[in-house]
């Protein structure tokens, strides 16, 4: 050690010093209180021997300043005291001084204390150590929860989570959550809402969410059914997170237009339907595994489907929510959650329930992450940023050359034909959209193309090649029957193709986009259904609300030969 040896006796300075040196120790020397602040500013000594009284600046005053300028550095302070100092002694040990050894100094005492001081000034230099390695510790797990908790906020869309047809609610255990709440809407503004509860909570369980994101966004994006979305999701957990690890998940889906609920849950709490006074009408649970534990194709992708004509609400929630415990550790429970919901109008449901938790854990932490979905179906009126109809140049479109197609200049140009076994399995419509998401003049308007694009393909799949009867529609459970008679006999399909052709018409200042669809079924006699220069001839129930979809989007539509060809033009109006 370094050892900083402070007395106005040159004779016991020299007695004490020689001494400190012959136990391997080295002495620095100081005459008086002033002094040895000084040579410990320069020096920094291990430890500090001093007199009481001396000239200049007595011991113990030196002692507080020098305590004070160590700051959290422990420098053990020892007074060497004579018969009469005993007041002036006490005080200096109140003030901060750490020992004393009497004079005449007995210098067994003085090389037991000097030992004692050493072993102790050791494992202080190992916990300021240690305490730095986790201080420096804690600052880069900081760190990583901020650069995670970034990249969370990056890719949870929280613009697309303000979206009028749902309110969620989200509270970590701590500070990042392993449970993940995200939402989307399909080009033909179906809204998709994604809850993922990962292993555990904090960092791990939030970095095991992280790679449903991707796929769940840029897939609904596309169009692309709930299924093709778990499907991605699942290699993607797969592929990225360790074995043994997993997630579970709810996915639902929200068509307004084709008033349907679909709902896949994988390891999640049962999923509850509530009619528009907040009573269960249908509880959806967990048949499936979470993500990650087996191949994609080994899982049950098939979601459950509600048809709805009556408003109501999906409520989705994570396990934390339900087990949360208080302080008799009583779990909050479904059935508090339902009351609470049941005696709540729609515009309070998650602000009562995050209320009667609160009240229910009384200051308790809740040990899990929480969440909560909520979200209204069958709503009138509600704004989803639907495009309006184009109604501006119809009547001036439709009076121009039928050869106009064949004369028009042509900016771009998008051809498609496929096959029966394309048919089997290739998603249509999505694949398509990645393209047309890239024309500039269409980027507004990608719900408009999407809806146009399937209600056709849809008609020439479904009844062109594969005849089905619409009419199936009608009967009790016959959209299921009709779902499932359609998926037999797509797999089944040996024969017949599909084209497709997009092209980017110039007309006039502005850019057509012509759409031609054709398919080798024996068509229909349009002649009779369909008056091109009478809109409302179609009736509803020989082609259902599609075409009349269509026909309200498009500035004219036309059937060609065997009634199996139909070409639409629409014109995108002016981006704002």
């Amino acid at each position: 050690m370094k050892i900083l040896v402070v007395d106005d006796t040159e004779a016991i300075l020299l007695l004490i010093s020689r001494f400190v040196e012959a136990l391997g120790h080295q002495a620095i020397l100081a005459r008086n209180g002033q002094e040895a602040i000084d040579v410990w500013r320069a020096e920094r000594p291990d430890l500090v021997l001093m007199d009481v009284m001396m000239p200049i600046m007595s011991g113990p005053e030196a002692a507080v300043q020098i305590k004070a300028e160590s700051g959290a550095t422990w420098v053990p302070i020892v007074f060497v005291t004579g018969v009469g100092e005993e007041n002036a002694l006490a005080d200096a040990i109140e003030r901060g001084a750490d020992d004393y050894i009497n004079k005449p100094v007995n210098f067994r005492v003085l090389e037991a204390k000097l030992k004692a001081f050493g072993r102790t000034l050791d494992l202080n230099r190992k916990v300021r150590e240690q305490s730095q390695t986790l201080a420096d510790y804690y600052e880069h797990a900081e760190e990583e929860k901020r650069v995670v908790r970034h990249l969370m906020e990056q890719m949870v869309n929280s613009e697309r989570l303000a979206d009028p047809q749902f309110e969620y609610w989200l509270s970590p255990a701590e500070s990042l959550s392993g449970d993940l709440i995200a939402a989307a809407r399909t080009p033909g503004q179906a809204l998709h809402i994604l809850l993922a509860d990962g292993i555990g909570h904090g960092l791990t369980a939030a970095l095991n969410v992280l790679p449903l994101t991707q796929p769940f966004y840029s897939m609904t994006e596309k169009g692309y059914s709930i299924s093709d979305i778990l499907f991605e999701m699942n290699s993607k957990v797969r592929q990225v997170l360790p074995i043994g690890r997993f997630v579970c998940v709810a996915l639902i889906s929200i068509d307004e237009v084709g008033g349907t609920v679909e709902v896949w849950n994988g390891g999640m709490p049962p999923i509850q339907v509530l009619n528009a006074q907040g009573e269960v009408s249908r509880v959806c649970n967990s048949g499936n595994l979470p993500l990650g534990i087996v191949p994609s194709h080994s899982l049950d992708l098939v979601p459950e489907r509600l048809y709805f004509k009556e408003p109501g609400f999906i409520v989705a929630y994570s396990d934390g929510l339900v087990e949360a415990r208080n302080k008799q550790k009583a779990e909050f429970g479904l059935d508090a959650l339902l009351a609470t919901l049941a005696k709540s109008s729609k515009d309070s449901m998650i602000a009562n329930v995050q209320a009667e938790l609160s009240e229910f854990l009384a200051g308790e932490q809740h040990h899990d992450d929480v969440s909560l979905v909520v979200a209204q179906f069958g709503v009138d009126g509600l704004e989803l940023n639907k495009a309006a109809p184009v109604e501006t140049n119809v009547e001036k479109f439709e009076d121009i050359s039928p050869q106009f197609s064949q004369t028009a200049d042509c900016n771009w140009r998008y051809s498609l034909i496929l096959s029966a076994q394309e048919l089997r399995y290739l998603n249509t419509i999505p694949f398509m959209m990645s393209f047309v998401k890239e024309i500039k003049t269409l980027t507004h308007v990608q719900s408009d193309v999407f809806l146009i694009l399937t209600e056709l393909f849809v008609n020439a799949l479904d009844h062109g090649l594969l005849l089905m009867d619409s009419k199936m529609k009608s009967d009790p459970d016959g959209m299921e029957s009709y779902l499932a008679q359609r998926a037999e006999r797509l797999a089944n399909l040996q024969e017949g193709k599909i084209e497709i052709d997009l092209m980017g018409l110039k007309y006039k200042d502005s850019e057509v986009l012509k759409i031609r669809l054709k398919d080798s079924g024996l068509g229909f006699d349009w002649a009779d259904t369909y008056n091109a220069n009478d809109k409302s001839a179609i009736p509803s129930d020989s082609f259902g609300r599609g075409v009349t979809l269509v026909r309200a989007l498009a500035m004219k539509v036309q059937y060609i030969g065997l009634g199996n060809e139909v070409e639409v033009y629409y014109m995108p109006p002016k981006a704002t």
